[in-house]
């Protein structure tokens, strides 16, 4: 969602945070700037790309506030050498964001530096990796290996898998999952995420249940981190703790080289959907997607995804 930021109006502020960002910055003075309204996380990333453009800047001895289009363009293209084009997108909405909350004109809408960005889209075209699917066979061997299991992290990360992949989860519903969004029908666990109900199978939900007995209610979060001692925390899972979980299942398979992702639990969830002959309408439905894109991009139908990802594209008008 776009976040409805203000520009700094205050000549007396606006002095200051030009002398400021015109060097590397902190967390604080990023979050200050953009008025505390990015999470942890996109926070984060905001500063190393700012940073970096700043670093940029000054190995060049060119200023990085105002930029100038020359150094926005090359620095884009120096970074497309060795980074995916969705880091790239990134550096130019970030050094577009700065410029503008700081009364600035955008250098990342100059005709030359959209050309670039154009023209590196489609050299990268393809760059991307689909993440690793996380299958319903990986899952039963986890169950195999690990449902007695007594390690309160393996009891966790064992109801984490299931629950993620029988209700297609993204790492943002499974990290703000609470105690009302789980009740039982019969035997068996059910979820709700929305207007959307999940019946768990009788595997996910003995593992669920193994969790609930050992997490408190002191928290409205169903699953927590967990400390070296095995002490379950009151704090909610961040994305890369989930990540690590997800990544760590290759490891406790016997196998390191599957690299899962906070992805892959979707992706398989996708895939097998599909094999069981569930249209891509119904997929697109069971996973809360707005639009079958990725649905069709798990399934391998790239240029259909393509074609689906151009109806959400708005193209910006140069100026």
């Amino acid at each position: 969602m776009k976040k409805k930021l203000t520009c700094v109006t205050d000549q007396n502020i606006l002095k200051h945070k030009l002398t400021e960002f015109n060097k590397t910055v902190s967390l604080e003075q990023m979050n200050d700037l953009t008025q505390h309204s990015y999470a942890h996380n996109s926070l984060l990333a905001l500063k190393n790309d700012w940073n970096l453009f700043v670093s940029f800047c000054q190995s060049k001895s060119v200023m990085a506030l105002p930029a100038s289009v020359t150094a926005t363009r090359l620095f884009l293209e120096s970074e497309a050498k060795v980074r995916k084009y969705s880091s790239i997108r990134r550096y130019s909405v970030t050094i577009g964001l700065i410029h503008r909350l700081l009364a600035l004109k955008d250098p990342t809408n100059n005709p030359q530096v959209r050309q670039s960005l154009m023209a590196l889209r489609l050299n990268k075209k393809g760059d991307e990796e689909q993440a690793t699917s996380f299958t319903s066979v990986h899952l039963e061997a986890l169950y195999s290996s690990y449902s007695t299991s007594k390690s309160v992290k393996e009891i966790r990360d064992l109801a984490i898998y299931h629950v993620m992949f029988e209700c297609a989860l993204k790492r943002s519903e499974l990290k703000s999952l609470t105690f009302s969004q789980i009740e039982t029908n019969n035997e068996y666990l059910v979820l709700s995420f929305g207007q959307s109900q999940y019946q768990l199978s009788r595997n996910a939900t003995n593992c669920l249940n193994k969790w609930l007995k050992i997490v408190t209610r002191d928290s409205n979060y169903v699953f927590r981190s967990i400390d070296k001692h095995g002490n379950v925390a009151n704090n909610i899972l961040n994305d890369s703790s989930i990540f690590r979980i997800l990544r760590n299942a290759g490891t406790l398979l016997g196998k390191p080289e599957l690299k899962f992702s906070g992805q892959s639990a979707r992706v398989g969830a996708v895939q097998e959907l599909s094999e069981q002959g569930y249209k891509i309408k119904e997929i697109q439905e069971f996973g809360r997607w707005l639009s079958p894109a990725m649905p069709y991009q798990y399934v391998g139908s790239k240029g259909t995804a393509e074609q689906e990802k151009l109806k959400f594209f708005s193209f910006k008008p140069w100026e």
